[in-house]
């Protein structure tokens, strides 16, 4: 019976002008079967003008890449503006102290390491001191690199420009992604162009006579590093591992074993050395830090706090309504609606359905549905623990784009192009100040932040390299501090560390609300800085100024970090 659907859904979807049905592909071998065993690069192709061909780009072609391009450079300029984020003072500063200790044990990192072994290893090569603009650089990249991955997939997929476009604005456009949890160096945006190379070499690896073993080791590989960046983002390996066994079906079962899922396997376990040596080497550290901390520590600080939060599936669910009901999110969703629709208007439920029912298509669907699960685990919830299901919907749109037939292609392309015209028009309120911000390099906050900084350590008579007292690490290393452990993951340690059970303190380095004065009494350290941004630390402003720590203030008219330094013999002859 399959094969018999199989035939007749490639007879059906043969019907349009410029495919016919079932022909032997030009080197005489047979075609692959429709569903979820097609080819997908056969059938459902672009024809004239598609991204697969190498004709010259036509004048609509040129100018909606450079809307691209100016898209571009607003989301960069927003990025290089945008004001610093609690969660920066822990990747960075971690990143700043790699290589000088252990990221766990000593400076109290609690996510799967590549961030810092990325962003550390950067600093490492360029040696630079402006540690928060390298990092947004990074997070500039990574844009460049999804964008180019949608490209690659819509060329593999041969989806035809308006897809394309559409969904780099799409991408772009969406009001989540350019506010704190695309635009901050933090993990939140790093794994997505991962994700996305890796489903386009699993495309590249399936889409042949025999899948090609090497391109499914490079999925894996690229899964692995989506995930050592954020380990959420684990639900891709069993997905994709699907895939790999089950889309080729035309293929005998050793075959998809040997070239698929073994390959695969072990891609995985390349890119995944880094995790494995680091649970090798400390095991109950590793997991005090990156298990027990979100299940146990996190959670009783939170019942404790004051602070509002998001916590019940209620409350959860008008956040998720808030953040994927609006803005370039819920404009996806419609495109893929539409898209599904269209066969379905011409051929009805049964024809519509196996039209664009490809394997391809039940994995962006499957990864996007699987992406809304995971963003109600974490309690209480943030806004940018919903950010996985997102670039997967993009995607469905991307993969229902090549299964469009021919005679709905142009009511798709321009369903598809007024989608991104509405994603443009919501956006430019961000990204059109962001060109403004690009061609000013002072009001790039790691030059601002960096200037001010080691002005005011300067202005202190601090040397570089004293210790600091501060729960924003980042303004200490961007002023060229001494930061210790205690204070190397901001308050994030700081503030669940009287929670911690007794036999899990020993793999902490940090002090806590009821030990804060007795460390500082222990160590006073040369400096103490406070951002005049945190509740948690006014307990550091009463420490310096009853002990004669001199105050020294940044020149933002009354706002603004303030560094205190501890007295010196020449303080007093003065």
């Amino acid at each position: 019976m399959e094969r018999d659907l199989s035939q007749r859904a490639g007879a059906n979807l043969a019907q349009g002008r410029e495919f016919p049905a079932a022909a032997p592909l030009a080197d005489g071998s047979p075609t692959e079967p429709a569903g979820l065993s097609a080819a997908v690069s056969t059938g459902l192709s672009d024809g004239p003008g598609g991204l697969g061909k190498s004709a010259r780009p036509s004048l609509g072609v040129l100018a909606a890449s450079g809307l691209l391009g100016v898209l571009y450079l607003g989301l960069v300029g927003r990025l290089l503006a945008f004001p610093i984020g609690r969660d920066e003072n822990l990747f960075i500063t971690v990143s700043r102290l790699w290589g000088t200790g252990d990221i766990y044990r000593d400076f109290g990192y609690n996510h799967l390491p590549y961030l810092p072994y990325l962003l550390g290893g950067l600093y490492w090569l360029t040696g630079t001191g402006h540690f928060l603009l390298l990092g947004r650089l990074l997070i500039a990249a990574a844009w460049a690199l999804a964008i180019a991955a949608l490209w690659l997939i819509a060329r593999r997929q041969r989806t035809g420009f308006p897809a394309f476009f559409a969904a780099a604005v799409l991408l772009m456009g969406n009001v989540l992604l350019i506010g704190q949890p695309g635009m901050m160096v933090s993990n939140n945006f790093l794994p997505l162009p991962f994700a996305l190379l890796a489903i386009h070499f699993l495309l590249c690896g399936l889409d042949r006579e025999r899948p090609s073993w090497m391109c499914c080791f490079v999925a894996g590989v690229l899964v692995s590093i989506a995930v050592g960046f954020k380990a959420n983002y684990i639900f891709l390996a069993p997905f994709l591992a699907a895939a790999t066994l089950f889309a080729p079906l035309a293929h005998p079962l050793r075959q998809r074993l040997v070239c698929g899922i073994v390959p695969l396997a072990l891609g995985g376990l390349t890119g995944g050395i880094p995790v494995l040596i680091a649970i090798a080497s400390d095991p109950d550290a590793f997991f005090a830090h990156t298990i027990r901390y979100f299940t146990q520590l996190q959670p009783n600080y939170w019942m404790h706090s004051t602070e509002p939060k998001v916590v019940g599936l209620a409350q959860k669910i008008l956040l998720a309504e808030d953040i994927w009901t609006a803005n370039a999110t819920l404009l996806a969703l419609a495109g893929a609606v539409v898209l599904v629709a269209l066969p379905l208007r011409r051929r009805g439920w049964r024809d519509g359905l196996l039209a664009v029912w490809s394997w391809p298509v039940v994995l962006a669907a499957a990864l996007a549905l699987m992406g809304v699960v995971v963003a109600f685990v974490p309690s209480p919830s943030f806004p940018q623990y919903f950010v996985p299901p997102i670039p997967f919907l993009v995607l469905l749109v991307l993969v229902l784009r090549a299964r469009t037939l021919s005679e709905n292609r142009l009511a798709a392309d321009a369903v598809l192009l007024s989608l991104a015209v509405v994603a443009v028009l919501c956006a430019a309120s961000r990204l059109g100040p962001g060109m403004i911000s690009l061609t000013r390099p002072g009001s790039w906050v790691g030059v601002k932040i960096h200037g001010e900084m080691r002005g005011l350590v300067r202005s202190a008579g601090a040397s570089s390299g004293d210790s600091v007292a501060t729960f924003s690490p980042l303004l200490a290393v961007e002023g060229g501090l001494g930061v210790p452990g205690e204070f190397a993951a901001g308050q994030f340690v700081y503030r669940v560390a009287d929670y911690m059970p007794p036999h899990d303190r020993v793999y902490w380095t940090t002090t806590s609300p009821t030990r804060l004065t007795a460390w500082l009494d222990a160590n006073r350290p040369a400096t103490i800085l406070v951002s005049g941004e945190e509740p948690l630390e006014q307990p550091l402003t009463d420490y310096a100024r009853s002990h004669g720590y001199l105050e020294f203030a940044s020149r933002r008219n009354g706002t603004g970090p303030v560094l205190y330094r501890r007295p010196l013999k020449n303080d007093e002859l003065e």
